[in-house]
This record gives C-alpha cells, sequence and structure tokens, in this order.
C-alpha cells in the first residue's frame, strides 16, 4: 500500500485534498481552522505515515504539479484583486492609494529586516526561514518547493489569531483611535462630500397594449419597420399573432389582416399608432413580454440624457456601480459606469447603442486567454532581472499577469471572463493543492515536529507577526498621517490577511476598512513574494 502511494503522488495528494476539506469544517472554537490549515495537517500526517515505512516520494514527480497549482492560484488572486486596487485609487484618490502603497512597502521593509535578523540569531535554514516567514505573514507565495512546511503550519495558525487581535487592540492602542470612532470619522467624512441629488428610484411612462388589424385599416401591407419608423425607436413592435401562431418580429414583416400586433412603448404613442381605432385586445396571452435584467457597462467619456432616455423606453435602472461601488443613482453617467437594467431586451440595446455595450456576466469562462495568461506568467517568472541574478518568479508573474487581465475585463468585458466557480476552483483548489504537494515533497518524520528547534520558530514568528504590523501602524499614523480607518485596513492588507479584515467588519459592522485593504493588499502580495527570494539570497 506504501510503495502504491509513493508510486501515485497525485493520488495522495487528492486523498489529502479531500480529507483537509472534511477537516477544515471541523469548528475548532477559538482555534482557527480552515480548508487550507485541514489540507496541510492532512498532508503533514500522510508524509509522516510514508517516512516512517521508509519510502519517500521522488521530488521531481510533484514540481510540475506544484507549479501549475500554485499558478492557477496566484492569477486568480491577481485577477479579483487587480480591479479592487483600481478602483480604490478611483474612490480614495491618488494620494490616499500612494500613501497605503507606501505602507506596505514600508511593512515589506520590515519583514525583510526582521526575517533576516532572526533567522541570523536564531541559524534558521533556508527552507526554515522561508516556511517561517511565509506562515506568518499568511502569505503562501513566499513558499518553495524546499520551504519547511511544519515551520509554516506553526506560524500561520499564530498569525491569523494574532493579526486579529492586533488589529482590534494593538493598532488602536498606537493610534489612540477606537474601531468605532475610526468608521464614525471615515463615514462622516465620506456622506459630507456630497450627496446624489437623485432619488434610487426612476419613474417610467411605459405600456404594453395588444391590437387587431382589422379590414380597412391602412397598416394592412405596411411592414414592421414602416409601423415603427416616425417613433425614433420609442414605439416597438414586441410580438405580433397570425391566428394562432407567434411570428418573428423582423423589420421586414409585412402585417396582414387580422394579425394581432404587441405594442410597448409611452402612452402618447401608443394612441398615436391607434390613431385608426384599432381593436383592442386583453387577453393576458398577448400582455406577457420577456423583461431580462443585466449589467451594461458605458464606454463613452459621459452619457448625456441617459436617464431621461430609460424612462421613455421602459427600463428600469435597478442600481449603479462606480469605481466597483454601488451608489445612489446619480445625475450624470460617466464612462466605464455599470448599470444593472431591468426591461425589454430590444429597449435595453436601443438605449445603450453606441454608448456602452453589455456586459458578459454568465457562467462560461474565457479559457484561451486564461490559459495562454498563465502560460505567459510561468515563461515570465523563470527569467532572472538582469544585475541582481534573481527571478520574480512563477507565482508573482502570475499575480501581476492576472491583475491586468481583470482589470482590463472589468472595464471592458469582451474577452479574459472567469466564471466565480472558476475562480473558486483554481483560487481555493490552487492553493491548497500546493499546500498539499508542498508537504509530501520532503520527507517528515513524527521526531521532526516535536523538537526544541520549533520552540525558537514560535518566538520568530510572533516577533515578525506583531513588530512589522506595529512598526507600520506607527508610520503610517505619525509620518504618512492616514486616517485610522483606512490604516485599519491597511494593516490587514499589508500582512495579506482577510480573517483580520472580516475581525473589523464583524466587530464594527462596517465594510469601510476595505478601502484601506485594497491598495496594501495588492501591493504586500507582490512585494512579500519578493522579500521571500531576497531573504533566500541573503541568507546564501
Amino acid at each position: 500500500m506504501i510503495q502504491f502511494f509513493v508510486d501515485n503522488p497525485l493520488f495522495v495528494i487528492l486523498i489529502c485534498l479531500g480529507f483537509g476539506y472534511l477537516f477544515g469544517k471541523i469548528n475548532l472554537g477559538p482555534f482557527p481552522n480552515n480548508a487550507t490549515l485541514g489540507t496541510l495537517y492532512a498532508a503533514i500526517i500522510m508524509n509522516i505515515i510514508i517516512t516512517s515505512s521508509g519510502a519517500q516520494f521522488a521530488g521531481g514527480q510533484v514540481a510540475v504539479m506544484k507549479t501549475l497549482f500554485f499558478a492557477f492560484f496566484t492569477f486568480v488572486l491577481g485577477y479579483e484583486a487587480g480591479p479592487v486596487f483600481k478602483n480604490s485609487i478611483k474612490t480614495s484618490g491618488i494620494m490616499s492609494s500612494l500613501k497605503l502603497v507606501g505602507l506596505s512597502l514600508f511593512y515589506c521593509a520590515c519583514v525583510l529586516a526582521c526575517g533576516f535578523i532572526l533567522c541570523k540569531i536564531f541559524g534558521f535554514s533556508p527552507a526554515k526561514a522561508t516556511g517561517f516567514l511565509a506562515g506568518s505573514q499568511t502569505q503562501s507565495t513566499i513558499l518553495n518547493s524546499e520551504s519547511d512546511v511544519v515551520a509554516y503550519a506553526i506560524t500561520y495558525i499564530l498569525a491569523i489569531l494574532g493579526l486579529i487581535i492586533f488589529v482590534q487592540d494593538g493598532a488602536p492602542a498606537i493610534t489612540k483611535v477606537h474601531l468605532a470612532q475610526s468608521v464614525i470619522d471615515k463615514v462622516g467624512g465620506a456622506l459630507s462630500s456630497g450627496k446624489s441629488k437623485s432619488s434610487d428610484s426612476l419613474k417610467v411612462n411605459v405600456q404594453i397594449r395588444a391590437y387587431r388589424i382589422d379590414e380597412p385599416s391602412d397598416y394592412i401591407g405596411r411592414t414592421v419597420s414602416e409601423l415603427t419608423s416616425g417613433y425614433h425607436g420609442k414605439l416597438h413592435i414586441e410580438g405580433v399573432y397570425r391566428g394562432e401562431q407567434s411570428l418573428e418580429v423582423k423589420p421586414d414583416l409585412t402585417i396582414e389582416a387580422l394579425d394581432i400586433v404587441i405594442l410597448a412603448g409611452r402612452v402618447k404613442d401608443i394612441n398615436d399608432f391607434n390613431q385608426n381605432k384599432l381593436a383592442e385586445i386583453t387577453d393576458d396571452k398577448y400582455l406577457s413580454l420577456e423583461i431580462t435584467k443585466t449589467e451594461v457597462v458605458i464606454a463613452v467619456e459621459k452619457a448625456d440624457g441617459l436617464m431621461e432616455r430609460f424612462a421613455e423606453y421602459g427600463v428600469i435602472v435597478n442600481s449603479v456601480k462606480r469605481n466597483g461601488r454601488r451608489i445612489s443613482i446619480p445625475d450624470e453617467i460617466i464612462e466605464e459606469d455599470v448599470l444593472t437594467l431591468t426591461g425589454r431586451p430590444k429597449a435595453i440595446e436601443t438605449c445603450i447603442e453606441d454608448i456602452g455595450f453589455i456586459k458578459n456576466v454568465g457562467e462560461s469562462s474565457d479559457i484561451p486567454v486564461l490559459v495562454l495568461s498563465i502560460a505567459l506568467a510561468i515563461v515570465l517568472g523563470v527569467i532572472q532581472i538582469p544585475g541582481l541574478g534573481i527571478s520574480l518568479g512563477s507565482g508573482c508573474c502570475a499575480l501581476i499577469v492576472g491583475m491586468i487581465v481583470g482589470c482590463s475585463f472589468e472595464s471592458f468585458p469582451i474577452i479574459g471572463q472567469m466564471s466565480a466557480g472558476a475562480r473558486w476552483i483554481l483560487r481555493g483548489l490552487g492553493l491548497n493543492l500546493f499546500i498539499a504537494a508542498t508537504a509530501l515533497e520532503r520527507p517528515l518524520s513524527l521526531a521532526a515536529i516535536f523538537t526544541f528547534d520549533n520552540i525558537y520558530i514560535v518566538i520568530a514568528g510572533l516577533v515578525c507577526i506583531f513588530l512589522p504590523a506595529a512598526l507600520a501602524v506607527a508610520f503610517g499614523w505619525f509620518v504618512l498621517k492616514i486616517p485610522a480607518a483606512d490604516l485599519y485596513g491597511g494593516i490587514c492588507g499589508c500582512a495579506t490577511s482577510t480573517p483580520a479584515l472580516n475581525s473589523l467588519t464583524e466587530k464594527t459592522g462596517s465594510t469601510i476598512f476595505t478601502v484601506g485593504y485594497a491598495p496594501a493588499f495588492v501591493t504586500s502580495n507582490i512585494c512579500l513574494t519578493l522579500v521571500g527570494t531576497i531573504l533566500l539570497s541573503l541568507l546564501k
């Protein structure tokens, strides 16, 4: 059985993944637990079982799988983070975002200095160095094929708990601004900066009517295009019935006697159309029309009179998103606004003609673009930076390429779509498969876990969790003058800790901290990956 495991590493990785997700569902009370930790524990246990029998995996067997799994994970991470970063810059302003980027750079420099000094003090090998650093920053991109997964597991758990405690209690103690007060200060400033003059509702003046074309109407023998041409698109023939047969409505369809015509448009235009005193039909069969709800992206600098046009065509504006944030329906619609509209498909198409396009938000994914983008990232990751002798690595390059593709699709969603399901699979499975492969790659014994050296890992992990965070808060507050709410969210982003951000949201009931989180998170995702590479170079 053990030999079967050794000969089939992919089977073992999948077994670890399955049990990891099962274990991740167990509530451990105050102790953190999730699918990633569950997979890590399962892989460590499986490795110990295999190692204790005297067998081990061949290192090259899982190397290709690891690279691919990790590229999937970091590409999706960038794909989702890129638009958030771009929208955060637009929402908060370039200077505020640059301050948060500066905060992240300062934090990463502190992590590098702290990690290097601790490695020298405790004599950590490169494997332990990257393991404890990746765990203390909850940043899996720092890991490599040689990383000590036990060090990663220990410090990862400490970091999740430690950062939650720090952002809730430590950071406010430094700034002297409580979490609730930081929300009030931030929201109060946003509210005073201006409010929309328009309400969130829009009145429409549209009706749906059905008429039978009896003799001797002038409409007999005329085409659909001829009947509607004088209404400038504000009156549509949505359906034509000939007897019991529903005809396809086309511009060249000729109306015959006794046809039933279904109209949709303004009351005034319908009354004008009915000047020949047509016979009105009130059967519900003819008054049921297709109504769709869709998102459209504005592609012109300014769309004047668009809201009035929607009202004329009977299109309801459900919501407007600007820079990724939902806003009250504004007086002016501008480029890259995303509108959620409800109405007849033809009416929506007519309203946005030449000023925008329907956003592709289906469940399909643009596989060629996505796969080729990941392949490009892997190639770029092996290219060494001239003069430095190091490469960014496939993980870092996949993150950057993912950000570019994600931003491009959000602005002009024509190519590069990745459905929510695809993102979930590639992000979650990509990371956890990589974690399992990393934990299985090198022999691991039970004695290696319960060693005195791991006490040093705990100490180093705690120092590397709290010291850079405390220094960054002080730097951001006293030097950069970042508002408290942005600073607290920014520290979560610097440490790439989504659990810490979620804890702020749950404690205050406000999502305002995400404004500061986004720029710092994206910057740290890139820079912390480089920190791991630089640290290894310094330790050689």
